[in-house]
């Protein structure tokens, strides 16, 4: 069975505050006397269930073209629910109950439950929203070489209220190379439908997120699959 856990887009999704919005825009139109219908779309990379590529956070590091095919498939995926609130954040403690688990995983999907409001309150969804803490993106990045990537049911990995004031370290742990130290890029997965994914009642053999790639671009939108 095929579960799609990335949301639609459209021009009232929530957003992190400062991205622009979603702008269609009709080119042809049957209405119009047009022989078809055609669009098009300004798209925020960042706005919707997307994937950041290291060039996100990393002047010299790779954009979202760089990347292999099979990064951006799974096998292993785990699946953690962590019930947090309004400006809670998933630390290290958190993680260490779930290290065998973990340790086997190659994409960690972590479900706070605070998606739940993003259709009933999305200003709210998108304020002060649950987050990694640094310690805990420290330890998944140093433990756990057969981690290839997180997802997280919030628009963003990093809090909304920390991230912009200490230049988003929590992003730069998970995506930089840590000068040699651990070189692999941990994929980051943000405003993914883990509620849907948490209904599944048969496991969870894969999961497909591949980009659509555009030249040079620090990000993708996705169409996140689960397979079970």
């Amino acid at each position: 069975m095929l579960i799609e856990i990335s949301y639609v887009l459209g021009t009232s999704i929530p957003k992190w505050p400062t991205n622009p919005s979603e702008k269609p825009d009709i080119n042809l139109s049957f209405d119009k006397g047009d022989p078809c219908n055609a669009s098009s779309i300004y798209h925020h990379m960042h706005n919707g269930t997307h994937v950041d590529a290291p060039k996100h956070f990393s002047r010299n590091g790779r954009d979202i073209t760089d990347l292999p095919i099979e990064d951006f498939y799974y096998t292993n995926p785990l699946l953690l629910s962590l019930k947090k609130a309004k400006g809670e954040f998933i630390n290290q403690t958190d993680l260490l109950y779930h290290e065998s688990a973990i340790d086997n995983c190659d994409i960690l999907c972590v479900y706070t439950g605070y998606a739940d409001i993003r259709e009933s309150a999305p200003l709210d969804y998108v304020d002060d929203f649950p987050a990694f803490s640094l310690d805990a993106a420290c330890y998944l990045r140093m433990n756990f070489p057969k981690l290839k990537a997180v997802a997280i049911d919030v628009i963003s990995v990093e809090s909304s209220i920390e991230g912009p004031k200490n230049k988003f370290p929590v992003h730069r742990t998970f995506l930089d190379s840590l000068e040699g130290k651990n070189p692999r890029t941990l994929l980051l997965y943000e405003d993914v439908n883990l509620k849907k994914l948490a209904t599944i009642k048969t496991p969870v053999r894969a999961i497909y997120a591949f980009p659509i790639r555009w030249e040079g671009a620090e990000a993708a939108p996705v169409n996140m699959v689960a397979e079970s």
